[in-house]
Protein backbone atom coordinates (compact mmCIF):
# COMPACT_ATOMS: atom_id res chain seq x y z
CA UNK A 1 0.00 0.00 0.00
CA UNK A 2 0.98 3.62 -0.42
CA UNK A 3 2.73 5.16 2.55
CA UNK A 4 0.39 7.21 4.67
CA UNK A 5 2.81 10.12 4.53
CA UNK A 6 3.03 10.09 0.74
CA UNK A 7 2.10 13.39 -0.87
CA UNK A 8 0.83 13.27 -4.45
CA UNK A 9 2.11 16.09 -6.61
CA UNK A 10 -0.23 17.86 -8.96
CA UNK A 11 1.11 19.33 -12.19
CA UNK A 12 1.85 23.01 -12.47
CA UNK A 13 0.66 25.13 -15.34
CA UNK A 14 3.98 24.93 -17.15
CA UNK A 15 3.63 22.59 -20.16
CA UNK A 16 7.15 21.26 -20.04
CA UNK A 17 7.35 20.04 -16.47
CA UNK A 18 6.77 16.32 -16.28
CA UNK A 19 5.24 15.71 -12.90
CA UNK A 20 4.60 12.60 -10.87
CA UNK A 21 0.85 12.25 -10.95
CA UNK A 22 0.54 9.30 -8.61
CA UNK A 23 2.48 6.32 -7.40
CA UNK A 24 2.17 2.76 -6.14
CA UNK A 25 4.59 0.78 -4.00
CA UNK A 26 6.45 -1.98 -5.79
CA UNK A 27 8.61 -3.16 -2.92
CA UNK A 28 8.87 -2.79 0.83
CA UNK A 29 10.28 -4.73 3.75
CA UNK A 30 12.35 -4.53 6.90
CA UNK A 31 14.43 -1.41 7.36
CA UNK A 32 18.18 -1.63 6.89
CA UNK A 33 20.99 0.07 8.78
CA UNK A 34 22.68 3.29 7.73
CA UNK A 35 23.99 3.37 4.15
CA UNK A 36 27.48 1.93 3.67
CA UNK A 37 30.29 4.49 3.81
CA UNK A 38 31.29 6.25 0.62
CA UNK A 39 34.05 4.66 -1.40
CA UNK A 40 36.86 6.74 -2.87
CA UNK A 41 35.25 6.30 -6.29
CA UNK A 42 31.87 7.54 -5.06
CA UNK A 43 33.45 10.57 -3.43
CA UNK A 44 35.21 11.45 -6.69
CA UNK A 45 31.92 11.20 -8.60
CA UNK A 46 30.16 13.45 -6.11
CA UNK A 47 32.90 16.09 -6.25
CA UNK A 48 33.00 15.92 -10.03
CA UNK A 49 29.23 16.30 -10.38
CA UNK A 50 29.21 19.32 -8.07
CA UNK A 51 32.05 20.97 -10.00
CA UNK A 52 30.42 20.32 -13.37
CA UNK A 53 27.05 21.55 -12.11
CA UNK A 54 28.62 24.85 -11.10
CA UNK A 55 30.08 25.31 -14.58
CA UNK A 56 26.84 24.34 -16.33
CA UNK A 57 24.63 26.66 -14.30
CA UNK A 58 26.95 29.56 -15.14
CA UNK A 59 26.13 29.29 -18.86
CA UNK A 60 22.78 30.85 -19.73
CA UNK A 61 21.20 28.27 -22.05
CA UNK A 62 17.66 29.57 -22.53
CA UNK A 63 16.78 27.74 -25.75
CA UNK A 64 20.21 28.69 -27.13
CA UNK A 65 23.93 28.63 -26.39
CA UNK A 66 24.07 24.92 -25.59
CA UNK A 67 27.33 24.47 -27.51
CA UNK A 68 29.08 26.82 -25.08
CA UNK A 69 27.84 24.77 -22.13
CA UNK A 70 28.87 21.50 -23.76
CA UNK A 71 32.29 22.56 -25.03
CA UNK A 72 34.01 22.32 -21.67
CA UNK A 73 32.24 18.99 -21.03
CA UNK A 74 33.58 17.63 -24.30
CA UNK A 75 37.11 18.82 -23.54
CA UNK A 76 36.94 17.37 -20.05
CA UNK A 77 35.69 14.02 -21.36
CA UNK A 78 38.58 13.86 -23.82
CA UNK A 79 41.10 14.61 -21.07
CA UNK A 80 39.45 11.98 -18.88
CA UNK A 81 39.95 9.15 -21.35
CA UNK A 82 36.75 9.33 -23.41
CA UNK A 83 37.97 10.35 -26.88
CA UNK A 84 34.63 9.52 -28.50
CA UNK A 85 33.04 12.67 -27.05
CA UNK A 86 31.80 14.90 -29.86
CA UNK A 87 29.41 17.82 -30.24
CA UNK A 88 26.83 17.66 -33.04
CA UNK A 89 25.19 20.99 -33.84
CA UNK A 90 21.68 21.09 -35.27
CA UNK A 91 22.22 24.83 -35.85
CA UNK A 92 24.93 27.30 -34.85
CA UNK A 93 25.22 27.22 -31.07
CA UNK A 94 22.67 24.39 -30.69
CA UNK A 95 25.02 21.62 -29.69
CA UNK A 96 24.37 18.03 -28.64
CA UNK A 97 27.09 16.02 -26.93
CA UNK A 98 27.39 12.27 -27.50
CA UNK A 99 30.10 10.07 -26.00
CA UNK A 100 30.61 6.38 -25.34
CA UNK A 101 32.37 4.38 -22.63
CA UNK A 102 33.10 0.94 -24.03
CA UNK A 103 32.02 -2.27 -22.35
CA UNK A 104 32.62 -5.84 -23.52
CA UNK A 105 29.60 -5.77 -25.86
CA UNK A 106 27.88 -8.78 -24.35
CA UNK A 107 24.69 -6.72 -24.04
CA UNK A 108 23.40 -3.75 -26.00
CA UNK A 109 24.27 -0.27 -24.66
CA UNK A 110 22.70 1.72 -21.85
CA UNK A 111 21.89 5.34 -22.75
CA UNK A 112 22.29 8.09 -20.14
CA UNK A 113 20.32 11.15 -21.20
CA UNK A 114 20.03 14.74 -19.96
CA UNK A 115 19.52 18.19 -21.45
CA UNK A 116 21.33 21.46 -20.73
CA UNK A 117 18.85 24.01 -22.06
CA UNK A 118 16.72 25.76 -19.42
CA UNK A 119 13.62 27.94 -19.19
CA UNK A 120 13.96 31.72 -18.69
CA UNK A 121 14.47 33.31 -15.30
CA UNK A 122 13.56 36.80 -16.52
CA UNK A 123 10.75 38.39 -14.55
CA UNK A 124 10.93 35.89 -11.71
CA UNK A 125 11.67 37.04 -8.13
CA UNK A 126 14.96 35.21 -7.54
CA UNK A 127 16.73 35.90 -4.23
CA UNK A 128 20.07 34.67 -5.62
CA UNK A 129 21.65 35.01 -9.09
CA UNK A 130 19.80 32.61 -11.37
CA UNK A 131 22.87 31.70 -13.41
CA UNK A 132 25.34 31.17 -10.60
CA UNK A 133 25.38 28.06 -8.44
CA UNK A 134 24.80 29.34 -4.90
CA UNK A 135 24.88 27.24 -1.74
CA UNK A 136 22.69 28.66 1.01
CA UNK A 137 21.11 27.06 4.06
CA UNK A 138 21.98 23.58 2.84
CA UNK A 139 20.55 24.07 -0.65
CA UNK A 140 22.11 24.50 -4.09
CA UNK A 141 20.31 27.26 -6.01
CA UNK A 142 20.47 28.01 -9.72
CA UNK A 143 18.50 27.73 -12.92
CA UNK A 144 18.72 24.12 -14.07
CA UNK A 145 19.91 22.47 -10.85
CA UNK A 146 16.80 20.31 -11.05
CA UNK A 147 15.80 20.64 -14.69
CA UNK A 148 18.11 19.28 -15.96
CA UNK A 149 21.72 20.34 -15.43
CA UNK A 150 21.87 18.41 -12.17
CA UNK A 151 21.34 15.17 -14.07
CA UNK A 152 23.68 16.24 -16.88
CA UNK A 153 26.48 16.83 -14.36
CA UNK A 154 25.75 13.51 -12.69
CA UNK A 155 25.85 11.34 -15.81
CA UNK A 156 29.02 13.01 -17.10
CA UNK A 157 30.71 12.43 -13.73
CA UNK A 158 29.54 8.80 -13.76
CA UNK A 159 30.91 8.25 -17.28
CA UNK A 160 34.26 9.82 -16.39
CA UNK A 161 34.68 7.62 -13.33
CA UNK A 162 33.76 4.51 -15.36
CA UNK A 163 36.44 5.42 -17.91
CA UNK A 164 38.94 5.99 -15.10
CA UNK A 165 38.31 2.84 -13.02
CA UNK A 166 37.26 0.54 -15.88
CA UNK A 167 34.72 -1.59 -14.01
CA UNK A 168 33.61 -4.75 -15.88
CA UNK A 169 30.75 -3.58 -18.11
CA UNK A 170 28.64 -5.85 -20.26
CA UNK A 171 27.08 -2.77 -21.89
CA UNK A 172 28.59 0.32 -23.47
CA UNK A 173 27.52 3.51 -21.73
CA UNK A 174 26.24 6.07 -24.24
CA UNK A 175 26.18 9.62 -22.93
CA UNK A 176 23.77 12.05 -24.63
CA UNK A 177 23.51 15.63 -23.37
CA UNK A 178 21.15 17.55 -25.58
CA UNK A 179 19.79 20.94 -26.62
CA UNK A 180 16.28 22.34 -26.83
CA UNK A 181 14.32 19.89 -24.68
CA UNK A 182 12.32 22.69 -23.09
CA UNK A 183 11.05 23.79 -26.51
CA UNK A 184 10.26 20.38 -27.96
CA UNK A 185 13.61 18.73 -28.54
CA UNK A 186 13.67 19.77 -32.20
CA UNK A 187 17.19 21.15 -31.88
CA UNK A 188 18.28 18.22 -29.76
CA UNK A 189 17.06 14.66 -29.43
CA UNK A 190 14.48 14.99 -32.19
CA UNK A 191 17.24 16.11 -34.55
CA UNK A 192 19.69 13.44 -33.35
CA UNK A 193 17.33 10.52 -33.91
CA UNK A 194 16.65 11.80 -37.44
CA UNK A 195 20.19 12.70 -38.49
CA UNK A 196 22.39 10.42 -36.35
CA UNK A 197 20.34 7.42 -35.18
CA UNK A 198 23.46 5.23 -35.21
CA UNK A 199 24.76 7.15 -32.20
CA UNK A 200 21.82 6.04 -30.07
CA UNK A 201 21.76 2.28 -30.66
CA UNK A 202 20.83 1.46 -27.06
CA UNK A 203 18.53 -1.13 -25.56
CA UNK A 204 17.79 0.73 -22.32
CA UNK A 205 17.96 4.31 -21.17
CA UNK A 206 17.75 6.55 -18.11
CA UNK A 207 16.36 10.07 -18.33
CA UNK A 208 14.59 12.71 -16.28
CA UNK A 209 10.82 12.77 -16.11
CA UNK A 210 8.30 10.17 -17.25
CA UNK A 211 6.99 10.59 -13.71
CA UNK A 212 10.32 9.49 -12.20
CA UNK A 213 11.80 11.15 -9.11
CA UNK A 214 13.34 10.67 -5.69
CA UNK A 215 11.40 12.19 -2.82
CA UNK A 216 12.92 13.15 0.53
CA UNK A 217 10.93 13.86 3.69
CA UNK A 218 9.99 17.49 4.32
CA UNK A 219 12.55 17.72 7.12
CA UNK A 220 15.24 16.42 4.73
CA UNK A 221 15.96 13.61 7.19
CA UNK A 222 15.63 10.61 4.91
CA UNK A 223 14.60 9.34 1.50
CA UNK A 224 10.90 8.62 1.54
CA UNK A 225 10.18 7.33 -1.95
CA UNK A 226 11.82 6.40 -5.24
CA UNK A 227 9.58 6.69 -8.28
CA UNK A 228 10.40 4.92 -11.53
CA UNK A 229 8.88 6.76 -14.49
CA UNK A 230 7.19 4.40 -16.95
CA UNK A 231 5.63 6.71 -19.50
CA UNK A 232 4.25 10.09 -20.43
CA UNK A 233 1.62 11.78 -22.46
CA UNK A 234 2.45 13.39 -25.79
CA UNK A 235 2.56 17.19 -25.93
CA UNK A 236 0.85 18.56 -29.03
CA UNK A 237 -0.73 21.92 -29.84
CA UNK A 238 -3.19 22.85 -32.59
CA UNK A 239 -3.85 26.22 -34.22
CA UNK A 240 -7.55 27.04 -34.58
CA UNK A 241 -8.17 29.84 -37.12
CA UNK A 242 -11.41 31.64 -37.97
CA UNK A 243 -11.58 34.21 -40.77
CA UNK A 244 -13.76 37.23 -41.53
CA UNK A 245 -13.76 40.24 -43.82
CA UNK A 246 -12.41 42.60 -41.21
CA UNK A 247 -13.14 46.32 -41.21
CA UNK A 248 -13.61 49.32 -38.98
CA UNK A 249 -14.80 48.74 -35.44
CA UNK A 250 -17.16 51.75 -35.66
CA UNK A 251 -19.39 49.96 -38.19
CA UNK A 252 -19.40 46.33 -37.03
CA UNK A 253 -21.48 43.44 -38.27
CA UNK A 254 -21.36 39.95 -36.83
CA UNK A 255 -20.41 38.46 -40.20
CA UNK A 256 -17.36 40.71 -40.32
CA UNK A 257 -15.97 39.40 -37.05
CA UNK A 258 -13.64 36.42 -37.09
CA UNK A 259 -13.59 36.59 -33.29
CA UNK A 260 -17.25 35.64 -33.00
CA UNK A 261 -16.67 32.57 -35.16
CA UNK A 262 -13.64 31.60 -33.08
CA UNK A 263 -15.52 32.17 -29.83
CA UNK A 264 -18.33 29.90 -31.00
CA UNK A 265 -15.81 27.21 -31.93
CA UNK A 266 -14.12 27.44 -28.54
CA UNK A 267 -17.46 27.29 -26.76
CA UNK A 268 -18.24 24.04 -28.57
CA UNK A 269 -14.80 22.74 -27.71
CA UNK A 270 -15.40 23.47 -24.02
CA UNK A 271 -18.35 21.08 -24.07
CA UNK A 272 -16.31 18.29 -25.68
CA UNK A 273 -14.19 15.66 -23.98
CA UNK A 274 -12.34 12.64 -25.33
CA UNK A 275 -13.62 9.23 -24.29
CA UNK A 276 -12.02 7.77 -21.16
CA UNK A 277 -9.38 5.10 -21.50
CA UNK A 278 -7.37 3.30 -18.81
CA UNK A 279 -3.83 2.21 -19.72
CA UNK A 280 -1.99 -0.57 -17.88
CA UNK A 281 0.77 1.95 -17.07
CA UNK A 282 -1.71 4.30 -15.37
CA UNK A 283 -3.75 1.82 -13.30
CA UNK A 284 -1.22 1.70 -10.42
CA UNK A 285 -1.17 5.48 -10.22
CA UNK A 286 -4.97 5.68 -10.27
CA UNK A 287 -5.07 3.20 -7.39
CA UNK A 288 -2.57 5.25 -5.41
CA UNK A 289 -4.50 8.46 -6.04
CA UNK A 290 -7.61 6.71 -4.73
CA UNK A 291 -5.81 6.04 -1.43
CA UNK A 292 -5.00 9.74 -1.05
CA UNK A 293 -8.44 11.16 -1.88
CA UNK A 294 -11.86 11.15 -0.21
CA UNK A 295 -15.24 9.81 -1.42
CA UNK A 296 -16.79 10.04 -3.90
CA UNK A 297 -13.58 10.68 -5.89
CA UNK A 298 -11.63 7.97 -4.07
CA UNK A 299 -14.31 5.37 -4.79
CA UNK A 300 -14.50 6.29 -8.48
CA UNK A 301 -10.72 6.03 -8.73
CA UNK A 302 -10.64 2.71 -6.90
CA UNK A 303 -13.26 1.15 -9.18
CA UNK A 304 -11.43 2.45 -12.25
CA UNK A 305 -8.11 1.01 -11.10
CA UNK A 306 -9.62 -2.35 -10.21
CA UNK A 307 -11.59 -2.85 -13.42
CA UNK A 308 -9.49 -0.95 -15.95
CA UNK A 309 -12.74 0.61 -17.14
CA UNK A 310 -14.53 3.91 -16.46
CA UNK A 311 -18.27 3.76 -15.95
CA UNK A 312 -20.44 6.68 -17.05
CA UNK A 313 -21.15 7.53 -13.41
CA UNK A 314 -17.49 7.45 -12.43
CA UNK A 315 -16.53 9.49 -15.49
CA UNK A 316 -18.71 12.34 -14.24
CA UNK A 317 -16.78 12.31 -10.95
CA UNK A 318 -13.31 11.87 -12.43
CA UNK A 319 -13.77 14.55 -15.07
CA UNK A 320 -14.23 17.14 -12.32
CA UNK A 321 -10.78 16.40 -10.87
CA UNK A 322 -7.77 17.67 -12.82
CA UNK A 323 -5.51 14.72 -12.02
CA UNK A 324 -8.18 12.05 -12.26
CA UNK A 325 -9.30 13.46 -15.60
CA UNK A 326 -5.73 13.64 -16.92
CA UNK A 327 -5.17 10.00 -16.07
CA UNK A 328 -8.08 8.66 -18.11
CA UNK A 329 -8.20 10.71 -21.30
CA UNK A 330 -6.47 12.89 -23.82
CA UNK A 331 -7.06 16.50 -22.81
CA UNK A 332 -7.18 19.74 -24.80
CA UNK A 333 -7.50 23.32 -23.58
CA UNK A 334 -7.08 26.75 -25.26
CA UNK A 335 -4.00 28.57 -23.95
CA UNK A 336 -3.40 31.49 -26.36
CA UNK A 337 -5.63 33.90 -28.31
CA UNK A 338 -4.80 36.41 -31.01
CA UNK A 339 -7.01 38.81 -32.92
CA UNK A 340 -6.43 42.31 -34.20
CA UNK A 341 -3.18 44.15 -33.62
CA UNK A 342 -5.10 47.37 -32.96
CA UNK A 343 -8.20 48.01 -30.88
CA UNK A 344 -10.27 49.80 -33.56
CA UNK A 345 -9.66 47.22 -36.32
CA UNK A 346 -11.83 44.16 -36.88
CA UNK A 347 -9.35 41.32 -37.50
CA UNK A 348 -9.38 39.44 -40.76
CA UNK A 349 -8.46 36.34 -38.80
CA UNK A 350 -8.57 35.26 -35.16
CA UNK A 351 -6.48 32.41 -33.81
CA UNK A 352 -6.37 30.24 -30.74
CA UNK A 353 -3.73 27.75 -29.67
CA UNK A 354 -5.31 24.64 -28.24
CA UNK A 355 -2.84 22.68 -26.13
CA UNK A 356 -3.39 18.93 -25.95
CA UNK A 357 -1.84 16.08 -23.98
CA UNK A 358 -2.34 12.78 -25.79
CA UNK A 359 -2.56 9.45 -24.04
CA UNK A 360 -0.31 6.82 -25.61
CA UNK A 361 -2.27 5.25 -28.45
CA UNK A 362 -3.95 8.44 -29.61
CA UNK A 363 -2.50 10.04 -32.73
CA UNK A 364 -1.92 13.65 -33.71
CA UNK A 365 -4.12 13.19 -36.79
CA UNK A 366 -6.87 11.45 -34.82
CA UNK A 367 -7.05 14.24 -32.25
CA UNK A 368 -7.15 16.83 -35.02
CA UNK A 369 -10.13 15.06 -36.57
CA UNK A 370 -11.88 14.84 -33.21
CA UNK A 371 -11.42 18.56 -32.61
CA UNK A 372 -12.78 19.40 -36.04
CA UNK A 373 -15.85 17.23 -35.40
CA UNK A 374 -16.43 18.91 -32.03
CA UNK A 375 -16.17 22.41 -33.52
CA UNK A 376 -18.45 21.42 -36.43
CA UNK A 377 -17.62 24.45 -38.54
CA UNK A 378 -15.72 23.82 -41.80
CA UNK A 379 -14.83 27.51 -41.97
CA UNK A 380 -12.71 27.15 -38.81
CA UNK A 381 -9.35 25.64 -39.71
CA UNK A 382 -7.60 23.33 -37.25
CA UNK A 383 -3.99 22.45 -37.94
CA UNK A 384 -1.31 20.89 -35.71
CA UNK A 385 1.69 22.97 -34.83
CA UNK A 386 5.06 21.29 -35.13
CA UNK A 387 4.66 17.69 -33.91
CA UNK A 388 6.37 16.96 -30.61
CA UNK A 389 6.71 13.22 -31.18
CA UNK A 390 4.76 10.34 -29.72
CA UNK A 391 6.29 8.07 -27.10
CA UNK A 392 5.32 4.70 -25.65
CA UNK A 393 5.07 3.43 -22.06
CA UNK A 394 7.81 1.06 -20.89
CA UNK A 395 7.33 -2.15 -18.87
CA UNK A 396 6.95 -1.90 -15.11
CA UNK A 397 9.34 -4.79 -14.60
CA UNK A 398 12.66 -5.79 -16.11
CA UNK A 399 16.34 -4.94 -15.70
CA UNK A 400 16.01 -1.27 -14.78
CA UNK A 401 13.19 -1.58 -12.21
CA UNK A 402 14.97 -4.61 -10.71
CA UNK A 403 18.24 -2.70 -10.48
CA UNK A 404 16.52 0.26 -8.83
CA UNK A 405 14.99 -2.02 -6.21
CA UNK A 406 18.29 -3.66 -5.36
CA UNK A 407 20.32 -0.46 -5.20
CA UNK A 408 17.70 1.46 -3.22
CA UNK A 409 17.57 -1.31 -0.62
CA UNK A 410 21.35 -1.44 -0.35
CA UNK A 411 21.85 2.30 0.04
CA UNK A 412 18.70 3.63 1.68
CA UNK A 413 16.95 0.66 3.26
CA UNK A 414 13.80 -1.30 2.63
CA UNK A 415 11.62 1.24 4.41
CA UNK A 416 11.92 3.46 1.32
CA UNK A 417 8.90 3.00 -0.93
CA UNK A 418 9.75 2.00 -4.50
CA UNK A 419 6.98 3.13 -6.78
CA UNK A 420 5.92 3.59 -10.40
CA UNK A 421 4.86 6.86 -12.00
CA UNK A 422 3.31 8.26 -15.16
CA UNK A 423 4.02 11.77 -16.41
CA UNK A 424 1.60 14.28 -17.88
CA UNK A 425 4.32 16.40 -19.47
CA UNK A 426 6.77 15.56 -22.23
CA UNK A 427 10.53 15.08 -22.47
CA UNK A 428 13.18 13.76 -24.83
CA UNK A 429 12.52 10.15 -23.85
CA UNK A 430 9.52 10.04 -26.18
CA UNK A 431 11.76 10.18 -29.25
CA UNK A 432 13.57 7.07 -28.03
CA UNK A 433 10.66 4.98 -26.75
CA UNK A 434 9.06 5.50 -30.16
CA UNK A 435 12.13 3.74 -31.60
CA UNK A 436 11.87 0.79 -29.23
CA UNK A 437 14.43 1.92 -26.62
CA UNK A 438 13.08 1.38 -23.11
CA UNK A 439 13.79 4.74 -21.45
CA UNK A 440 12.86 5.09 -17.79
CA UNK A 441 12.46 8.26 -15.79
CA UNK A 442 14.95 8.18 -12.94
CA UNK A 443 15.93 11.62 -11.68
CA UNK A 444 18.82 11.77 -9.16
CA UNK A 445 17.84 15.08 -7.52
CA UNK A 446 15.89 14.26 -4.33
CA UNK A 447 13.32 16.93 -3.48
CA UNK A 448 10.77 17.19 -0.70
CA UNK A 449 7.05 17.43 -1.29
CA UNK A 450 7.15 20.77 0.55
CA UNK A 451 9.66 22.21 -1.91
CA UNK A 452 7.59 20.89 -4.77
CA UNK A 453 4.44 22.54 -3.44
CA UNK A 454 6.31 25.83 -3.11
CA UNK A 455 7.59 25.60 -6.69
CA UNK A 456 11.30 25.24 -5.90
CA UNK A 457 11.79 22.09 -7.95
CA UNK A 458 11.86 23.35 -11.56
CA UNK A 459 10.98 26.32 -13.78
CA UNK A 460 10.16 28.61 -10.86
CA UNK A 461 12.19 31.26 -9.04
CA UNK A 462 14.91 30.03 -6.67
CA UNK A 463 15.05 26.57 -8.26
CA UNK A 464 16.98 24.49 -5.74
CA UNK A 465 18.01 21.06 -4.50
CA UNK A 466 19.38 19.91 -1.15
CA UNK A 467 23.19 19.86 -1.36
CA UNK A 468 23.39 16.77 0.82
CA UNK A 469 20.73 14.85 -1.05
CA UNK A 470 21.98 15.83 -4.49
CA UNK A 471 25.33 14.24 -3.60
CA UNK A 472 23.54 11.16 -2.31
CA UNK A 473 21.34 11.04 -5.41
CA UNK A 474 24.43 11.08 -7.63
CA UNK A 475 25.84 8.17 -5.63
CA UNK A 476 22.56 6.27 -6.01
CA UNK A 477 22.34 6.90 -9.76
CA UNK A 478 25.91 5.70 -10.25
CA UNK A 479 25.11 2.49 -8.40
CA UNK A 480 22.01 1.95 -10.54
CA UNK A 481 24.02 2.50 -13.75
CA UNK A 482 26.69 0.00 -12.71
CA UNK A 483 24.05 -2.52 -11.65
CA UNK A 484 22.39 -2.33 -15.09
CA UNK A 485 25.60 -2.22 -17.13
CA UNK A 486 27.54 -5.01 -15.42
Amino acid sequence: MLEASCTLRRPSGDPMITRIAAVVVLAAGPALADPPPLSDSEQRIQREARRLLEKLVAVETVAANETKALSFLSEHLHKSGIPSARIYESAPGRGNLVARVKGNGRKRPLLLLAHVDVVPATGQPWTVPAFKLTEKDGYLYGRGVNDDKGMAAAIVAIAIEAARTKPPLSRDLILAVTAGEETGGFAGMGWLVEKHPELLDAELGLNEGNGGAVTVTDDLARIQRVTIGLGQKTYQSYRMTARGRGGHSSTPRSDLSSIYALATALQRLSAFSFPPRVLPATRPGIAALAAAEKPPLSEALRRTAETGQVSAEDDVILSRDSIGNAFIRTTCIPTMLQGSNQENVLPVSAEAIVQCRLLPGDTIEGVQQALAKAVADPKVEITPTQPWGVGKPVPGDGEIPDAVRRVTRQLWGDDVAIVSGFGFGANDGRYLTARGIHVYGLHPNPISAADDRLGYDAHGPDERVSARWYAEGVRWLNAVVLEIAR
